[in-house]
């Protein structure tokens, strides 16, 4: 059962809605995931406040906000800006770039200073760079699911498994080949971002996160880390600071 005095933070996603129960700003963030808001009730319920995003659900944020309001339960719904924490977006339509890649950007901070960019590997494949303070714009691909859906729907005689690929071989199948396809792109992505970034400065670092992240361990070093709380981090900045 949650304390009493948890800031609940939550982030609903295109197929799943992350969470987080955190004591104040400062708190570590840990993600948990659920598949309906209905799973959420007790936490909301018994919370001090709630902080929610939404890449595209306004209903289930709309729901959010009317339990909120039937517990009588601060609420606050967290939309991209053109600013935020001193950090600046490139989109000129600011708007119209998702939540989620904006908190990831500004989850990013918390752990360096350093050039950064983002990799969030989940239904969509997305890079967000940001140097000093500036978000300097991004890629977005499809992901893992995505890629063998489409190879697999739109082409004739070719057919998958759901096997998830542990390192990149070649295959020796035709589902074993769409599997090590849709990998070998993704370590391109990496590839491709980690030349980008590199030519801002030698020291750099480059976040993996997402449902997919996970495949490219085999490529991690010093420089690409594993950051899987960034969205509900950034998400975090927002709880009022006491």
């Amino acid at each position: 059962m949650s304390d009493q005095h948890d800031i609940l933070l939550i982030d609903v996603g295109n197929s799943r809605i992350k969470y987080a129960q955190v004591a104040s700003a400062e708190s570590k963030v840990c993600t948990q995931v659920c598949e309906s808001i209905d799973d959420l009730d007790q936490q909301i319920r018994q919370a001090q406040c709630v902080i929610a995003a939404s890449v595209q659900n306004d209903q289930v944020v709309q729901t959010i906000k009317q339990l909120c309001l039937s517990y009588d339960i601060p609420f606050k719904q967290v939309v991209t800006e053109t600013s935020a924490f001193g950090i600046s977006c490139a989109y000129q339509q600011f708007q119209t770039l998702g939540i989620d890649r904006w908190l990831a950007v500004l989850g990013s901070r918390i752990h360096t200073q350093l050039p950064v960019a983002i990799l969030d590997l989940g239904t969509a494949a997305t890079c967000d760079v940001i140097v000093d303070n500036q978000h300097l714009g991004g890629w977005i691909a499809p992901g893992f699911q995505l890629m063998r859906s489409a190879v697999t729907s739109q082409t004739s005689k070719v057919f998958g498994d759901k096997q998830t690929p542990e390192s990149l071989i070649l295959g020796k199948s035709t589902p074993e080949c769409v599997n090590m396809g849709g990998l070998a792109m993704l370590e391109g992505f990496l590839y491709s971002t980690r030349k980008l970034i590199s030519a801002y400065n030698e020291d750099y670092r480059i976040f993996l996160c997402g449902g997919d992240g996970t495949l490219l361990k085999n490529i991690v070093d010093e420089k690409v880390q594993f950051k899987p709380d960034l969205v509900l981090e950034g998400l975090s900045r927002f709880i009022p600071k006491k």
